[in-house]
C-alpha cells in the first residue's frame, strides 16, 4: 500500500475527504506526514470525521475496530473561518494530541503545537489561535490560547 492509500484509510468518512481536499489541503497534510506517522496513525485506529453545528450523525463504514477508536473531529462551520494554513496547522495540532496520549492540560497543548512546529506550521497554529479567539470557538479559551501563543513565540 502506498503512503497516499495508507493516508486515505483516516477518512472511512468520505465527504470529509471529498469536502476538504478540494483546495488540495489533505493532499499537503499528506505529504507533511512520514509514512511512519501514518502508519502510527492507523495502528491507533485514528479516524478524521466532519460534522455540522450543533449537532450531526456520521456515517463510517468498513470500520473493524479491535480496542480503541480515536476521532479527530472537524467542524465544517468552523472550518470556513480559518484560511488552508490554518486548517492543516489545526489536524496537525491534533494528531500531535494523538501521539502524546499521557499528556494532559497545558502540557499536551505545548506538545501538539510542538508537532506543529516540527512541520514548519508555527506562526499558522498561531494565528489560528487568533482567529479562534477572535470568532469566540469553542476550544478556544482566552487563558490557554494566550499561554500556548506565548510558548510559540518564546521557542521560535
Amino acid at each position: 500500500m502506498t503512503k497516499k492509500q495508507k493516508f486515505l484509510t483516516l477518512f472511512k468518512n468520505r465527504s470529509f475527504y471529498q469536502l476538504y481536499n478540494i483546495g488540495g489541503y489533505l493532499d499537503e497534510l499528506c505529504g507533511l506526514l512520514t509514512e511512519l506517522e501514518i502508519d502510527n496513525l492507523m495502528q491507533l485506529n485514528v479516524q478524521f470525521i466532519r460534522t455540522c453545528s450543533p449537532s450531526s450523525t456520521v456515517l463510517l463504514q468498513d470500520l473493524i475496530v479491535n480496542g480503541c477508536l480515536t476521532i479527530i473531529n472537524v467542524d465544517v462551520e468552523q472550518k470556513k473561518v480559518f484560511h488552508p494554513k490554518e486548517f492543516i496547522a489545526i489536524l496537525l495540532h491534533e494528531i500531535g494530541h494523538v501521539f502524546n496520549p499521557r499528556l494532559s492540560g497545558i502540557d499536551a497543548e505545548y506538545a501538539a503545537d510542538n508537532f506543529v512546529k516540527t512541520k514548519g506550521y508555527a506562526l499558522s497554529i498561531k494565528s489560528g489561535l487568533e482567529r479562534g479567539l477572535k470568532y469566540n470557538f469553542s476550544g478556544f479559551e482566552q487563558i490557554t490560547c494566550g499561554l500556548r501563543i506565548d510558548n510559540l513565540l518564546k521557542s521560535k
